[in-house]
């Protein structure tokens, strides 16, 4: 049984592994295609209304759990430059995971698992459960990183405060931001630049 769940754990890792890449490729080929120049002069002439619409896109698409923004981060720092990127990615970051943090602490657990699934919430509720109080903010420090957007929704459901979690959650997504945006969108530039 055991043996089985591992299995079927890293069946999930592999398939999630698999998925990124394929969504990396078609993103890289996407912008060999327009040119990497071309995008990012689009992404000047729109003015405000690319930041605007890139950090709404993040937001929802950390709100609607599967989806994960991690791709839209790694984009992002190709077409609006890292740093930019980076500060856009931070705001849309903090503004979904206390969306579903809210989510969860206003409506309750049934409206939580329509976004994350039962089996995720399942899973995590042995971890989270053990927070307890402000000596909680290191431990969600080091399981935010592995699911911001599902780990929000489960920590909604407990009786920690919404300042603990932020706190977490402002020294979680600098580490996972910086990684998409600096070395993710640094590698999707070599991909994407004229040989």
């Amino acid at each position: 049984n055991t043996t089985m769940r591992l299995t079927s754990k890293l069946q999930k890792i592999l398939l999630a592994i698999s998925f990124v890449g394929i969504l990396y490729l078609i993103l890289a080929l996407a912008l060999q295609t327009i040119g990497l120049d071309n995008a990012q002069l689009l992404v000047k002439q729109t003015g405000v209304w690319a930041p605007v619409v890139f950090m709404f896109l993040c937001a929802a698409s950390l709100i609607v759990a599967p989806l994960s923004g991690s791709s839209l981060f790694v984009v992002g720092g190709t077409l609006f430059g890292k740093h930019d990127a980076f500060l856009l990615s931070y705001i849309a970051t903090l503004i979904g995971c206390s969306a579903n943090f809210w989510i969860s602490r206003k409506l309750g657990r049934k409206v939580a698992q329509r976004f994350i699934g039962k089996a995720n919430l399942d899973e995590l509720d042995k971890f989270i459960n053990k927070l307890k109080g402000s000596s909680s903010i290191f431990y969600m420090v080091i399981i935010m990183p592995f699911s911001q957007d599902i780990v929000s929704y489960a920590i909604g459901l407990t009786k920690i405060k919404y300042t603990y979690f932020l706190i977490a959650l402002i020294l979680s997504s600098t580490i996972v931001i910086a990684g998409y945006v600096y070395i993710g969108s640094s590698l999707l530039e070599l991909f994407v630049q004229p040989k």
